[in-house]
């Protein structure tokens, strides 16, 4: 009788290890699944950037390496990329945390927009002021 009860442990504590290997499973491809929906752009509306966003990132996330400052970006996107759009070789130099210098071409020119980012206290908020400068990264850096 003792052997029967054994044995029916056994087999009981069997079933639970096998139904919970079972869940574990069933769990890692569920969240597997969701990994290859997000990675597939499961939702278009957020993947998909204006070229002006592309512009923007690609100044700020790509060429200065800032994860993100979206005070930048919007005056990027709504003050610059309309001048530059179709201009060719533009870059942005970090020359203090509040000066900007982006340099393009345009006509086979070379040009340049000092831009400078800064707080009004009157408005609390972050704000830009753009010049149109003759001096380019090489006159601003190799002195």
């Amino acid at each position: 009788m003792s052997k029967l009860r054994i044995s029916i442990k056994i087999l009981i504590l069997f079933v639970l290890f096998s139904a919970a290997s079972c869940n574990d499973t069933s769990k890692e491809n569920s969240e597997t699944g969701n990994d290859d929906t997000e990675e597939t752009g499961g939702d278009s509306e957020d993947t998909t950037m204006t070229p002006a966003e592309i512009f923007s990132s690609a100044l700020v996330q790509d060429i200065l390496g800032d994860e993100e400052d979206a005070d930048l970006q919007f005056y990027l996107e709504e003050e610059i990329y309309p001048l530059l759009s179709g201009a060719g070789k533009v870059t942005i130099d970090r020359i203090s945390s509040s000066l900007y210098l982006i340099s393009f071409q345009e006509n086979g020119t070379q040009k340049n927009f000092l831009i400078k980012k800064y707080f009004d206290p009157q408005n609390p908020e972050i704000k830009f002021e753009r010049t149109e400068t003759q001096s380019g990264p090489e006159s601003q850096f190799l002195k």
